[in-house]
């Protein structure tokens, strides 16, 4: 174990928890792993609540578990302050809401052995847990399917997006990578060491149990746009920009999943911002954009095919071919897309009969390439496109919508006309 007093430093930050505390530190006391091979680091972070109490009856009890208290300035500082105390070879961060599975510590220390020289950090499984039920289990161990060592600069692996704490690192000391204090803190962590080696070791055995119930949680009180949005695309900026060519696949991953995942929470959109700052703000999403390749978009395992299409929509290189018997969108010469009726729906309010014409094929076409007719005359509709639109901060299939009278709607031939090629709807 070398010159370590420990084999692994178990670092909790502390802050009005008390009510999940106890269950933090039972998980350790029933780790596989003999406990007093472990350091716990406690650093209570100003808690108000009875935290600090419970912390010094762990304290007093075990030798091997250290209780700081310092003034509040989040979990970053705490993290930061234990880091400068750690004696163990390898060091675990748990939140003092979550639990760790008993086979846990053991099992990636173990692992973490047998590739020491080949790896900085190691991963195991996290899982969310809401009212103590696991929820759907994170599209990485579509990827990450067996214990052992991950090349980052292949591009299979780009889909890894490693942002959580379930990881292990090795104790460096001095060298240590120290966490920012920004939202986001915890990716930009596992980015800077992961970028050391790219390569990311996973060890198949134990579980962080991520606790999505603490509705005071900063995931769940502090990411809205209004908090995060600046925050966020610094951070992206400032990692593509460390590559003066192409950003590797990986960390192309790690961006786009982060607007995909706000996207659909609906926490993406700067919509605190008006005028020329939105604008600008719009631009910084689609410069980030335009440094992805098409295939972080397409392949990604969680992205709906709308939204897929919207964000090729903004990153552009899409074209749509048609001819008489089909509508296909490429990107970059490969098909993405193909249909061959466009289907409208309709809705009937008093003598009005409202058409709506949904397919990803109309994200990528203009207006000016569209004609509807009835009966063979044109006719007017509207074109939503949602993504400019501050009135429609969630971006919605993009489609031609028109209204005709419900007595002119009887017996009539609706066709659209695309690029000069009629279609009949």
């Amino acid at each position: 174990m070398d010159d370590f007093r420990y084999l692994v430093s178990v670092v909790i930050p502390v802050y009005n928890v008390e009510k999940y505390l106890d269950l933090c530190m039972q998980s350790l006391l029933k780790q596989t792993l003999e406990f007093n091979k472990m350091q716990v680091l406690l650093v209570n972070d100003g808690s108000t609540d009875s935290s600090e109490e419970i912390c010094k009856s762990y304290a007093e009890k075990y030798e091997n578990v250290f209780l700081y208290t310092k003034v509040n300035e989040g979990a970053s500082q705490a993290r930061n302050f234990a880091l400068d105390r750690a004696e163990g070879r390898y060091i675990f961060y748990l939140d003092s809401d979550d639990t760790v599975k008993p086979e846990t510590i053991k099992s990636v220390c173990s692992f973490f052995d047998s590739v020491y020289d080949e790896v900085d950090l190691v991963t195991y499984r996290i899982i969310q847990y809401h009212n103590g039920r696991p929820t759907i289990v994170h599209y990485r161990y579509m990827t990450l399917l067996e214990t052992g060592v991950y090349d980052l600069n292949d591009p299979k692996n780009r889909f890894i997006t490693q942002t959580h704490m379930n990881v292990c690192v090795k104790n460096l000391r001095e060298n240590n990578v120290k966490f920012d204090t920004i939202k986001h803190e915890d990716e930009k962590y596992c980015c800077e060491i992961l970028r050391r080696k790219m390569k990311i070791g996973f060890c198949d055995k134990g579980e962080y149990v991520y606790n999505r119930s603490n509705v005071n949680s900063v995931v769940s009180t502090q990411f809205s746009p209004e908090h995060i949005f600046e925050t966020s695309m610094k951070l992206y900026e400032d990692l593509f920009d460390s590559f003066p060519g192409k950003v590797p696949p990986y960390f192309q991953g790690i961006v786009f999943n982060d607007f995909r995942w706000k996207l659909m929470d609906g926490k993406f959109f700067p919509d605190h911002l008006e005028g020329d700052d939105w604008i600008k703000a719009n631009k910084r999403i689609d410069s980030l954009l335009s440094r992805m390749d098409s295939n972080t978009i397409i392949l990604h395992p969680s992205v709906s095919v709308e939204h897929m299409h919207y964000w090729l929509k903004r990153r552009g290189g899409c074209t749509v071919f048609n001819n008489p018997v089909s509508l296909s969108v490429c990107c970059e010469g490969k098909m993405i897309f193909q249909v061959k009726n466009l289907k409208a729906t309709k809705s009937v309010k008093d003598d009005v009969t409202e058409f709506s014409i949904k397919s990803p094929i109309f994200f990528h076409l203009k207006k000016k390439n569209i004609v509807i007719r009835r009966n063979g005359e044109p006719i007017d509709f509207s074109f939503v496109d949602s993504h400019t639109d501050k009135e429609h901060l969630e971006p919605k299939m993009l489609y031609p919508q028109f209204t005709v009278s419900t007595e002119e709607a009887q017996n009539a031939e609706f066709t659209v006309e695309i690029n000069s090629i009629s279609y009949k709807i």
